[in-house]
């Protein structure tokens, strides 16, 4: 194999499985039940990757579950347990085991992949810190102690536990912890597109998507192409955590990016095994352009942070509490009324003014956002806020 030495890292000769570029430095070495696997790391889009054969060794293409059980067997403490590539085979320690069961208790009773992951790297946290699963005075001396958690952190904590407990019948009185609910950030438009911009192609749609929806994460990364109308232009949403089902017109540019993506498979975003990987991917690309472009705000802007964009947004140009409401697909109103205080308006507003005479002018202002404002002869004088 030929390597060339690069200053910080060293340059394999794989090509990024991403973006294709041969501009990637080797990343780590990784111990598995399968030996050591070479970790590489894209230094165009920085898509993190491993050797083929690591890959090819993989007994499926899931990795997501905690644990897989053969015939729905009840997974006990001296059961054998087949774990996911980077945990090893064989007895577990007690809690190990424990929370194996419990994750696998959640799966049956019909909880969110996303939901039980993070219980489980919840509780595995606390047996990290010292924690005893079996004692419950035990874990709220740990948790107290965590001086450097914030309140919302000791609160999903407490809520991953005391899910734990009632299922493993143990007497605890749950600690009052309480999140101090704070306005979250709202960027510029222009720094989101300046993100989007920064990333790859199937990053950039996902954004672009959620920028144009205010849909979640979630909703976004489960689409299939059988949910996109071409000819209608339009994109259907499916609700998770209990939220309203939603349709949206197509803008011309999601359009267009969505017209250009591969259709390799029925769902759209298919070449990340799940969600987490492709967030910390979308971390790594938005942290790179933060830099480049010298603006630290942009390292604020998460997938989540264009829901709330949208929802400040749209309640800014309509004032219709009902209709954000029923953009973000929320079944409470008390869940849309934050979107009343995020979006603060200067007394001197600014606007970006167009005028249009022809239908195909004055079609293509309103598709862009301009609102109409009055008309003199043939013109008619449109307006968006900056």
């Amino acid at each position: 194999m030929i390597q060339q030495k690069f200053i910080g890292g060293e340059m394999a000769s794989r090509e990024c499985p991403n973006c294709y570029s041969q501009r990637n430095w080797k990343d780590g070495l990784r111990e598995t039940n399968f030996g050591s696997i070479q970790r590489f790391v894209c230094r165009d889009c920085g898509f993190r990757f491993s050797e083929k054969s690591y890959k090819d060794s993989l007994p499926s293409e899931s990795s997501q579950l905690c644990a897989i059980v053969e015939e729905a067997k009840k997974l006990g403490t001296a059961t054998e347990i087949k774990t996911v590539v980077g945990e090893s085979n064989g007895v577990k320690t007690n809690s190990e085991a424990k929370i194996i069961e419990f994750l696998w208790w959640m799966k049956k009773q019909g909880y969110k992949e996303t939901t039980i992951i993070s219980r489980g790297t919840r509780l595995r946290r606390l047996v990290n810190l010292g924690a005893d699963l079996n004692n419950p005075e035990g874990v709220k001396e740990t948790i107290a102690m965590q001086e450097k958690w914030k309140e919302s952190m000791k609160e999903v904590v407490v809520f991953a536990y005391d899910l734990f407990a009632k299922w493993m019948n143990l007497k605890w009185q749950r600690p009052r912890y309480k999140a101090i609910r704070q306005l979250p950030f709202i960027p510029q438009e222009r720094e989101i597109d300046d993100v989007i911009a920064g990333c790859n192609k199937e990053i950039a749609l996902f954004l672009q998507i959620g920028k144009d929806t205010g849909a979640r994460a979630g909703e976004i990364y489960r689409l299939q192409w059988s949910e996109i109308d071409f000819e209608g232009r339009t994109i259907s949403l499916i609700a998770e955590k209990g939220s309203n089902p939603r349709i949206f017109r197509l803008s011309n540019k999601l359009s267009d990016m969505l017209s250009s993506f591969p259709k390799q498979s029925e769902k759209i975003f298919n070449r990340y095994k799940n969600l987490n990987n492709l967030r910390r991917t979308f971390e790594r690309q938005r942290n790179r352009t933060a830099y480049r472009l010298g603006n630290q705000r942009l390292r604020k802007i998460t997938f989540h942070t264009l829901r709330h964009w949208k929802g400040s947004t749209e309640y800014h140009k309509t004032k219709d509490i009902l209709h954000v409401m029923q953009v973000l697909g929320h079944k409470n109103i008390k869940n849309t009324l934050l979107y009343t205080q995020l979006l603060q308006v200067e007394k001197d507003d600014q606007f970006i003014c167009k005028v249009a005479k022809e239908p195909k002018e004055i079609q293509d202002l309103i598709e862009q956002g301009f609102e109409f404002v009055c008309s003199s002869d043939d013109f008619k004088f449109f307006r968006k806020r900056k």
